[in-house]
């Protein structure tokens, strides 16, 4: 499995008593313990546009040896914008990335929220753009949304509810293994055989903390890390799904509802998370 992280140099809230700095180097220190290979994140460059010392994340992301794709400028969402403005934002963030990018390496690129697009005019005007510029979309197939959680743990930092804490962190290990295993099923039910999978966190707070367990959670139940160039060696990759929808979807989630396989219940379900948590 691939391990990639989105919204470089930072997402979601900064819980009291932190720095984007901090969590970034927490997260560098757990990936350079646990993968092994070198990583990709994606990164937006309009929050070093409104904040220059972010550049210092990116700089010690690099130092890492880890590598940077294209994420949007803006962290645009296709479904709600023109395509002709998504190409512009896409080219718009090459300024940065091209600081911090090695000469010829390849050119990933991430949809921000998945979104590939709501109409098919739009989603193939992007892909043809993004081929021509010989940029290759990174998709995932592992996730889960964190929003919830770095938000979660946020407001439980600033009540300094460690109580609260544990109970978060035990509950995310929980939802991680379980969809971990649910998107092994259903690679195995739509290629007959387990794929190389590509892993998609976030640049967040809570991220940051479970990252070192969560790794090693993966390593337990026989997880192999690599590096993202290898996993999309794997054929699958070849796919298009072809799906136009308003909202966003994992890679096999995308070529389930294609095909009309269904999906496992424990993709289906939001996460277990209390609502009234820390509030």
């Amino acid at each position: 499995m691939a391990v990639t992280i989105d919204d470089l140099p930072s997402h979601g809230p900064l819980p009291r008593g932190s720095t984007r700095l901090e969590i970034a180097t927490q997260m560098i220190h757990a990936l350079k313990r646990n993968v092994g290979v070198p990583v990709h994140g994606f990164a937006n460059g309009g929050q070093i546009a409104d904040s220059p010392e972010l550049e210092r994340i990116l700089s010690a992301w690099r130092h890492a040896g880890f590598l940077l794709g294209n994420h949007t400028f803006s962290h645009l969402d296709l479904t709600r914008g023109t395509a002709s403005d998504y190409v512009a934002d896409i080219e718009r963030n090459e300024a940065i990335l091209a600081r911090w990018s090695p000469a010829r390496a390849p050119r990933y690129f991430r949809h921000p929220y998945l979104h590939e697009g709501n109409t098919a005019t739009k989603r193939i005007a992007v892909r043809q753009w993004l081929a021509a510029q010989r940029y290759i979309v990174a998709p995932v197939t592992v996730a889960f949304d964190e929003s919830p959680w770095n938000e979660t743990y946020a407001r439980c930092v600033g009540l300094e509810d460690r109580p609260a804490i544990a109970h978060l962190k035990r509950v995310y290990m929980a939802d991680a293994l379980s969809r971990l295993a649910a998107f092994q099923e259903l690679s195995t039910r739509l290629f007959g055989r387990p794929i190389r999978h590509i892993l998609l966190l976030h640049m967040g707070a809570f991220d940051a903390v479970m990252l070192d367990e969560l790794l090693t959670a993966y390593r337990a139940v026989e997880t192999r890390f690599i590096s993202l160039d290898d996993a999309l060696r794997d054929s699958v990759y070849t796919i298009d799904p072809g799906l136009v929808q308003d909202g966003g979807a994992t890679f096999l989630v995308q070529v389930a509802k294609a095909r009309q396989v269904p999906i496992p219940d424990a993709l289906s379900r939001s996460p277990q998370i209390s609502a009234d948590l820390c509030r």
